[in-house]
């Protein structure tokens, strides 16, 4: 039991998704009793069992199922090949419940100023794990961010050129003039994140664009950025960028940012 318990810990660590099967309720005769429990990695591999034979295959197919969907399931089964549903002969039924163990979600702040300070602790309490980089001790001090436990001061160029690809990484750019917002998009934007998004002006966000092609990135990378960043509900206030954000956030954490843009969400302008 330890053992699997420090596997489902070095998962979370590792950032590969993964899922953990536990039977909660058996009739007649199963190969297994309740409280029986199996990890399901990503590319099908099992730690524990269920028991084998058809049951463990199906089991195995319905965990990746709620993996690729992030959702936790309860698949039931009976084990019986007269009745057409497991090829097993026990006779029994049982269900399993499916719980999904994915990598905790990130977003990575570049830039501490008044619109971060009321953001991150949003994100904080809606379940990720917020990271606030910036160069300004005045700016990035911890009683200004009593929630947040990363705090980088350093530089925000080289911090960003220095970031590995992550698919489950949400970038958001609110740092401080032109110049530096485009130095910090370079390094990212040919990289891998769940979402990238920047606050400017249309007119900010085409002008850094053309710069950038000037450079060498491509069109399509651009296809990521989402710029100006946030759904547009009228916010003026740092506060209420802040909710536009991390609602825009929220939203591609759930697959329904696509919905909310044919409802008036904020259309990207960098295309």
């Amino acid at each position: 039991m330890e053992d699997l318990f420090e596997t489902i810990v070095n998962l979370k660590k590792s950032g590969e998704p993964a899922a953990l099967a536990i039977i909660i309720k058996t009739i007649g005769s199963t190969p297994r009793r309740d409280g029986a429990k199996m990890v399901i990695l990503k590319n099908g591999k099992t730690i524990g069992t269920m028991g084998g034979g058809d049951l463990e295959k199906r089991v195995i197919e319905e965990a990746l199922e709620a993996i690729r969907r992030s959702e936790p399931k309860i698949a039931s089964f009976t084990l019986d090949r007269e009745k057409g549903k497991l090829d097993m002969m026990c006779g029994g039924e049982l269900e399993v419940y499916i719980e999904p163990i994915l990598p905790d979600d990130k977003v990575i702040i570049f830039g501490a100023g008044h619109i971060t300070k009321a953001l991150a602790p949003v994100l904080q309490k809606s379940g990720f794990l917020v990271s606030v980089i910036d160069d300004s001790p005045e700016l990035l001090q911890k009683d200004k961010f009593p929630e947040i436990e990363d705090l980088r001061l350093t530089d925000m160029e080289k911090s960003a050129k220095e970031l590995p690809s992550d698919p489950n990484a949400y970038i958001v750019l609110l740092s401080r003039g032109f110049s530096r917002d485009e130095a910090i998009l370079r390094e990212l934007i040919q990289k891998d994140f769940k979402y990238i998004g920047m606050i400017g002006s249309g007119k900010k966000i085409k002008a850094m664009e053309e710069n950038l092609r000037k450079q060498g990135v491509q069109k399509e990378a651009f296809s990521k950025l989402r710029a100006p960043i946030g759904l547009d509900i009228g916010g003026e206030t740092p506060e209420e960028i802040a909710i536009s954000i991390a609602a825009e956030i929220i939203a591609v954490k759930k697959g329904k940012l696509e919905i909310l843009k044919k409802k008036g969400g904020r259309e990207d302008v960098a295309k």
